[in-house]
């Protein structure tokens, strides 16, 4: 229910203003298909029309992205294990983030990269990922037990405002996108979020709550205030507004979640 408000809160999920140099070749793929490319599915937040062209770019961009971030957590999962953590801190980060590093992996491939790849028939790439590929190179870990849990609460926290955008805003609005196209395709996208990408994605943002509660919140106002700020800069990265004190704080939650919690095994 707080996910829900908040998205509604928030302004529409900004579509990509993409060139002819792209538009064209995905209208033809989607024409072989046997597809409308020119179908309206709705406007963007300038008022732009979203055909199915469109769509079909954004859902490259989103298989990309996820694809991006296997890279990234898995980097932290092995962060964990260096980071000079209780061993019990440790061992629950490196399983989550592991966990998490396979499920972006599935949702880039699985879920939005077959849907892609159905549409237009050619497989997505890193070029249109919102993140490159994800750039871990610098998540090695250091020798310095202090740095590497620098590294990693900070990492945690922006992949953690990436994580809010999606289930409040972009996640959303894909489903708006194919409750709208209603084709055998996007009804099968809104399956996969519905049981697998949504339920999986919520419990990414716990991990980013139980780095915050076992880590972030004993150290005192100052990391907390560090978390903030890197939070948001993971929102930045989608173009979504900032998170206030207030919601920031409802999103962190009271209490740290289990490690049941975090594997999906409550």
């Amino acid at each position: 229910m707080q996910e829900d408000q908040q998205s509604q809160q928030d302004p529409a999920f900004r579509i990509p203003p993409f060139s002819a140099r792209l538009l064209e070749p995905a209208r033809g793929r989607l024409s072989d298909r046997g597809i409308d490319p020119d179908q309206r599915l709705g406007v963007d937040e300038v008022g732009a029309e979203i055909t199915t062209a469109r769509f079909y770019l954004l859902l490259g961009i989103f298989a990309a992205s996820e694809k991006a971030g296997q890279g990234p957590t898995y980097a932290i999962a092995r962060l964990a294990l260096r980071a000079g953590l209780p061993r019990e801190i440790a061992d629950t980060l490196f399983l989550a983030y592991n966990q998490q590093s396979a499920e972006e992996a599935g949702h880039g491939d699985k879920v939005f990269g077959n849907a892609y790849y159905s549409m237009g028939g050619v497989p997505t790439d890193s070029s249109l990922s919102v993140f490159g590929d994800g750039g871990a190179e610098f998540l090695e870990p250091d020798s310095d037990p202090r740095v590497n849990r620098q590294r990693l609460e900070e990492v945690a926290a922006v992949l953690g405002g990436i994580e809010t955008v999606a289930l409040q805003r972009a996640l959303p609005n894909v489903n708006g996108l194919c409750e709208r196209w209603n084709h055998p395709i996007g009804n099968d996208v809104m399956t996969q979020i519905r049981d697998v990408v949504r339920p999986e994605e919520s419990r990414h943002v716990l991990n980013y709550r139980y780095v915050f509660h076992r880590l972030i919140a004993p150290a005192g106002q100052r990391q907390i205030d560090a978390y903030f700020h890197a939070t948001n800069a993971g929102r930045m990265q989608l173009d979504a507004p900032p998170l206030d004190r207030d919601r920031f704080a409802r999103t962190v939650g009271a209490t740290a979640p289990t490690a049941a919690q975090l594997l999906g095994k409550r």
